[in-house]
């Protein structure tokens, strides 16, 4: 392609005379062998960093050279590798709009570029952004001055080394305890105790957090001009400003200095964890659980993560020698696509040079961007959704806001950018047909295409009432009849159960037996009365003894239809107690195997209509897909589980109502469904994950259906709370 050197807009800036203002320091930084500059204003505090190419022009802003005579210096100098005028526009635009140069007539480079009047826009939307705004209040240094000496032991190699044996050591006891963990977690995690909990506690963590910051910073010389109140989901978070980290030019100093808040939290995680094994059920476990949680979640989702621009990303950016990843990343992916569009519109576009010499760079600037987007985007739905099942106004809110956030506002970005670039004017009218057409085949695929989607539930492997083996009372396990495994007829004696209480009152009952008829036959003949009595009690009694004959003879529990016998434990239930109702074994009859799927709300009218194929993969095989088919009724809705497995109360996936004892109530409205499986099961009672595959329907009816029922939603809520 043709390269375009030359700017139609270059005759207003070549004759100033632009040079760094006295507020401005530079240092340099050495990166991956390569030299980058950081100037430090020191007027707002902030810190720009630039590469050697961008500093061979910036080095020359000294106020003695024309923006002509430098540009034709890099010319000589360079050769094909120099800037071109649009790129020198664009450099002097950044710059005056950080407040580092100034030159004669500053306004005309701030016009050309409308850099300050975007970055004033900027800064507007973010104050206005729902999910996150933030509000300084002090400077700390004089109390920090005063925190640090008392505390400096915390900040050395020594502590360095007692924090990673602790998180080392709690990230065994969480393996090890794994399961009580997961049962714990599913019965308190996101209760509306639990919620409250983190209300007040979060603040407070990441008070200590950002004192780690502050403190780093201080440990290595820093100052903190700033510490304020970012609020994140109405939350009130405590931050400082800890950009005076970049006069630091140890890489490692850095990435400790970003990492300090890692480090907290997840020492905080890890005391929790200890408190939680050390103490018994009551509210200062609650709270452990909480701190360990959000310690936890914190650092692996957010704070600890570089795909999120927080903490971990400024130690992965430091410890891979690679400053300002994220939006060097985003500009190397922004130039991929100019370029492919310059090719289809037939326009010049401008050679970047490649600074990244080592492929590892490269790679990470073409693949970081999308991946942080993917991944904010993963967690902004989470987010909405989250949020939409407590307040659905809000959720629809968040959810406008993430759609501009992460979608319109990229796209808008990026068409400034095209609109900006040498050549556009001439393919304008081409550019805007082909955005109308691309942008109607965009709508006419999600109204128009079919694409497949399915619904993952839980189920239960489920045996009809015939094949439950389950105690007539309150009893003990005398003898088990019959091996688990075997076969048996209906009518089979399976297992033999003894309950003391019917034992005791059958020998009371035939001593009083036997006085009625020592009474009978004293006044037999004498006494008409008397005799008369005692018949009568001595009828009773044996209407009596019937009754418990009759209940001791249903303590031999016995096969309803013939199958296989099975036990989940045989040995289990040798002299065992057991509860009237309690399910001891099944007959499998040789039956279709039939699993129970609990559905929710939210999919029931999907899986109602649209179900074309099925598949269950039971726990006790994972990996392995079985083939089923729905049977012929419709999903029934259902107040309480199917089975007390399938509750988180014990470990299962589906939230149960944290009120109810016996964990069967859902926590939302669900709907059960049966799906016969094509072969047969030997074993009942295990869990199941089922995947109902639907018919394809295009995405904008999809997304219409869901929005409709988050408006029934709101309704209903509304009309509730009246």
């Amino acid at each position: 392609m043709q390269e375009t050197l030359l700017s139609p807009y270059w005759y207003r800036i070549a004759k100033l005379h632009p040079r760094l203002r006295a507020h401005v320091n530079v240092r340099m930084q050495s990166t991956r062998g390569q030299a980058w500059y950081v100037l430090h204003n020191q007027a707002t505090g902030r810190y720009h960093r630039v590469n050697a190419q961008a500093f061979e022009l910036v080095g020359r802003l000294d106020g003695r050279l024309t923006v002509d005579e430098i540009w034709q210096s890099l010319l000589q100098q360079q050769g094909d590798a120099a800037p071109s005028q649009n790129d020198v526009i664009r450099i002097l635009g950044q710059l005056t709009d950080a407040g580092l140069v100034q030159a004669e007539v500053t306004p005309d480079v701030r016009q050309m570029v409308d850099m300050g009047e975007e970055r004033l826009r900027r800064e507007k939307r973010t104050r206005l952004n729902p999910l996150s705004f933030r509000l300084g209040l002090f400077n700390p240094s004089a109390m920090l001055e005063q925190v640090f000496p008392r505390v400096s032991g915390l900040f050395t190699p020594k502590a360095l080394v007692v924090w990673a044996l602790m998180v080392f050591a709690s990230l065994l006891g969480a393996w090890f305890n794994w399961t009580e963990l997961a049962i714990y977690g599913h019965a308190h995690f996101l209760t509306p105790r639990f919620l409250a909990t983190v209300w007040v506690m979060y603040p407070l963590m990441k008070a200590v957090h950002e004192l780690g910051h502050a403190l780093m910073l201080r440990r290595f010389g820093c100052e903190v001009p700033e510490v304020g109140v970012n609020f994140f989901m109405f939350v009130p978070m405590p931050y400082v400003d800890a950009s005076a980290s970049n006069r630091l030019t140890s890489r490692v100093q850095r990435a400790l200095v970003a990492a300090a808040g890692i480090m907290v939290e997840s020492s905080m995680a890890a005391m929790g964890l200890a408190l939680w094994l050390a103490v018994e059920d009551g509210f200062v476990r609650e709270l452990a659980f909480t701190l360990m949680t959000l310690g936890g979640l914190s650092t692996l989702l957010f704070n600890g993560n570089p795909l999120m621009k927080f903490d971990g990303y400024f130690v992965a950016c430091d410890l891979l020698d690679l400053p300002n990843l994220g939006q060097r990343s985003v500009k190397a992916n922004e130039q991929w696509w100019l370029r492919l569009v310059a090719w289809v519109l037939r326009m010049p576009h401008e050679h970047q040079v490649q600074t990244e010499s080592d492929r590892l760079s490269r790679w990470l600037l073409q693949l970081y961007a999308p991946a942080s987007w993917g991944y904010r985007l993963v967690v902004s739905v989470v987010m909405v959704g989250w949020v939409a099942d407590k307040a659905s106004w809000m959720g629809l809110v968040i959810l406008a806001w993430m759609i501009w956030s992460l979608v319109l506002q990229p796209c808008r970005q990026w068409v400034s950018s095209l609109q900006q670039a040498p050549g556009f004017e001439n393919v304008r009218a081409q550019a805007a047909w082909g955005g109308v057409l691309a942008t109607a085949g965009a709508m006419a695929m999600l109204a128009l295409v079919p694409v497949p989607s399915s619904v993952v539930a839980d189920g239960v492997v489920w045996l009809p009432p015939d094949a439950q083996v389950r105690a007539t009372s309150d009893a003990e396990v005398e003898a088990l009849l019959v091996h688990s495994g075997q076969r048996v007829v209906a009518g089979q004696p399976l297992i033999r159960l003894r309950d003391p209480v019917l034992v005791t009152q059958r020998a009371i009952l035939m001593s009083q037996i036997d006085r009625s008829r020592a009474e009978l036959n004293a006044a037999f003949g004498a006494e008409p009365l008397k005799v008369s009595n005692a018949q009568q009690a001595l009828a009773r009694d044996y209407a009596q003894l019937a009754k418990i004959d009759e209940d001791m003879a249903s303590q031999v529990l016995r096969a309803v239809q013939a199958g296989e016998f099975v036990l989940s434990r045989q040995e289990d239930l040798d002299q065992r107690q057991v509860s009237r109702g309690q399910l001891l074994a099944y007959v499998m009859s040789d039956v279709p195997t039939v699993v129970r799927v609990v559905v929710s709300q939210r999919d029931i009218d999907d899986v109602r209509d649209r179900i074309r194929r099925v598949q269950v993969m039971l726990r006790e095989r994972p990996g392995k897909a079985l083939e089923a088919r729905p049977m012929g009724q419709a999903p029934a809705a259902v107040e309480r589980l199917p089975s007390a497995a399938l509750g988180n109360k014990v470990g299962g996936p589906v939230p149960t109502d944290p009120a109810d004892a016996d964990g069967l109530k859902p926590s939302e409205p669900m709907f059960t469904m049966d799906v016969v499986l094509h072969e047969h099961i030997p074993r009942a009672g295990g869990l199941a994950k089922v995947k109902l595959e639907l018919v394809p329907r295009p995405l904008l009816q999809t997304w219409a259906i869901r929005m409709r029922q988050l408006y029934l939603k709101h309704f209903s809520d509304v009309q509730g709370g009246t």
